[in-house]
């Protein structure tokens, strides 16, 4: 199946109105979703597929082939409410594939979600990491000035989120693992404290 990482999703779905706005799944030079741009009007945002993007993988085109045969493909799907909350809450991968619907009714888009696939790495990298998490919520959230800055931080954090949480290590000791799932706590705790205009949600919680 077509994969889609949630750090490619998210500038995407994170749109205002993002799980009501039609998906366009595309092959055309590798294999992308897309939708509008709202900061660029007639600019389009890619989502692009593991794999298949020309701009950094070296055999995006018999990935693509793989996956879609055809030369050129174009369909207008829609997520469901379960599937955008796992992707964007959870960071799970999001699995697309072209498939015939109930008989009569032609093509559609069967798509599932999962956990995050793992991606293994050094242990140092691991490590680094880790601390560029905690980072997130320790020393970054605490020098934002204002709720503009403060949106803007809750931007990166989960985007730093989006990859670090599919992290891991065969070596690591279990101490960095609990580290990891101490400092993913804090950010998610922080960007719950985030409210949509920058503001706090919880006054009572900060100075």
């Amino acid at each position: 199946m077509i994969r889609f990482t949630s750090t490619e999703l998210r500038p995407l779905l994170s749109q205002q109105g993002g799980m009501q706005r039609p998906l366009l799944l595309e092959k055309n030079l590798g294999i992308y979703i897309r939708v509008p741009d709202d900061r660029n009007p007639g600019e389009w945002l890619r989502a692009w597929a593991e794999g298949c993007n020309p701009s950094k993988d070296e055999n995006w085109s018999e990935n693509a082939d793989r996956l879609i045969p055809e030369k050129e493909y174009s369909f207008k799907t829609f997520m469901e409410q379960s599937k955008f909350d796992a992707v964007l809450n959870e960071h799970h991968d999001l699995f697309m594939m072209p498939a015939d619907g109930p008989l009569g009714t032609g093509m559609t888009i069967r798509k599932e979600t999962r956990p995050p696939e793992k991606v293994y790495v050094l242990v140092d990298e691991f490590r680094s990491n880790i601390c560029w998490l905690y980072d997130q919520s320790l020393r970054h959230l605490p020098a934002c000035v204002g709720n503009v800055e403060r949106l803007s931080w809750r931007s990166q954090a989960l985007h730093v989120l989006d990859r670090v949480i599919r992290l891991d290590c065969k070596r690591a000791k279990q101490a960095d693992r609990d580290m990891l799932e101490n400092a993913v706590r804090s950010v998610r705790s922080s960007v719950s404290e985030i409210m949509s205009d920058g503001s706090f949600r919880y006054r009572g919680n900060r100075p």
